[in-house]
C-alpha cells in the first residue's frame, strides 16, 4: 500500500525534472502531405516539359534544315515566272532590265537578293528597297524613290544642259521616269556651288527650309506658288524667291511657319496689281509688321 501511495505522489510532483523529456515528432497531417506531394509532382512535370520541348525543338531544327536542303536541291525546278515590281517613277521594264532579271531561265532560289538590293541602292534616285522571294515562282521588288522638290540646271560637256533633281534631304540626282509636267512645275535652285564627288554630288544645305516653304506655299497659296521660278540659297538661312510678278521675295526662316508671310505677300501682290503695277522689284518679308516693298513702273 505504501508503494502505491508513493507512486501516486510521484505523479502529482510539479518539478520540471519529473517531466518526461522524450518528445515525439508530431505526425504530418493529410493536407500537408498532399501539398508536399503536389509540389514534388510539379517539379517533376517542369523537368519533363523542358525535356519534351528540347526534343521537339531539335526535331524542328532538323526538319527545317531538311526542308531548306530540299528547296535548294529543287531550285532547278523553280524558274521565275513572275516579277512583281512596286515603284513610282521607275517602270517595271526599266527595273527588270537594270537588274538583269528580264532573262528567261532564272531560278528563284539561285537569285542573289542582297546583290539586287545593293544594285538598286546605288541609284541616287532610290531611297529604300525590298527584294523577296514569293514561292513558288515570283520575285518581288519594292522600290521607294526620292521625292524631288526643286531642280538644278547644269552644263555637261557631252550632253550640254542637264536638269538635276533635289529632294528635301538635299540629295542631288538625275531623275528617271518622273512625270514631265511635274518636273516642269518645280522651281530652280541657285545661289550655291554644286560640288561633284567621285560618285554623284555633295548634298545641298538648307533644303529642309526650302521644303517647308514650298510645301506651305503649295498648300495655302497655290496661285502664288505657280509663279515661282527660282529659289536662291545665297543668303541662308533667308530664302529669296524669284517669280514673274514679284521679282525678289525675301522670306524669314525664324518664323514658326511661313503662313503669315505668305498671307502678307498675297495681299501685297493683289494691292499692287489693283494699282496697275506691272511688277514688284522686291518684297522683304523679314521685317515683321513693316514690309518694305520696291515697286517698278506702272503699266502704261
Amino acid at each position: 500500500m505504501a508503494t502505491k501511495k508513493a507512486a501516486k505522489g510521484a505523479r502529482r510532483s510539479k518539478s520540471w525534472k519529473d517531466i518526461d523529456q522524450d518528445v515525439k515528432a508530431k505526425s504530418m497531417s493529410s493536407t500537408a502531405f498532399k501539398r508536399r506531394l503536389l509540389a514534388r509532382c510539379r517539379r517533376v512535370g517542369y523537368c519533363v516539359a523542358a525535356l519534351v520541348a528540347a526534343f521537339f525543338a531539335g526535331k524542328l531544327l532538323l526538319m527545317t534544315e531538311d526542308v531548306s536542303a530540299a528547296l535548294t536541291k529543287a531550285g532547278r525546278a523553280l524558274p521565275i515566272k513572275v516579277v512583281e515590281v512596286e515603284s513610282d517613277a521607275l517602270s517595271r521594264d526599266w527595273i527588270m532590265s537594270y537588274l538583269g532579271v528580264d532573262r528567261e531561265g532564272l531560278n528563284l532560289l539561285e537569285v542573289n537578293l542582297k546583290a539586287l538590293k545593293v544594285q538598286l541602292l546605288e541609284l541616287p534616285q532610290v531611297a529604300s528597297v525590298d527584294v523577296a522571294r514569293r514561292l513558288p515562282d515570283t520575285l518581288f521588288i519594292s522600290v521607294v524613290e526620292r521625292d524631288p522638290i526643286a531642280k538644278i540646271l547644269v552644263e555637261d560637256v557631252e550632253r550640254g544642259r542637264v536638269t538635276l533633281l533635289v529632294d528635301r534631304e538635299g540629295v542631288v540626282y538625275e531623275g528617271t521616269g518622273y512625270d514631265a509636267k511635274r518636273i516642269k512645275s518645280l522651281p530652280f535652285l541657285d545661289g550655291f556651288s554644286l560640288k561633284r564627288l567621285e560618285r554623284g554630288f555633295e548634298r545641298v544645305e538648307g533644303m529642309d527650309l526650302v521644303d517647308r516653304l514650298l510645301s506651305e506655299a503649295r498648300e495655302i497659296a497655290p496661285h502664288i506658288f505657280q509663279t515661282w521660278k527660282v529659289v536662291s540659297l545665297g543668303e541662308l538661312p533667308k530664302l529669296i524667291v524669284k517669280s514673274n510678278f514679284a521679282r525678289e521675295i525675301v522670306f524669314e526662316p525664324r518664323a514658326v511657319d511661313y503662313r503669315k508671310q505668305l498671307s502678307e505677300l498675297d495681299y501685297i501682290i493683289d494691292y499692287h496689281k489693283s494699282r496697275s503695277y506691272r511688277s514688284i522689284a522686291k518684297v522683304d518679308l523679314t521685317m515683321n509688321s513693316q514690309v518694305p516693298v520696291v515697286p517698278t513702273s506702272l503699266v502704261r
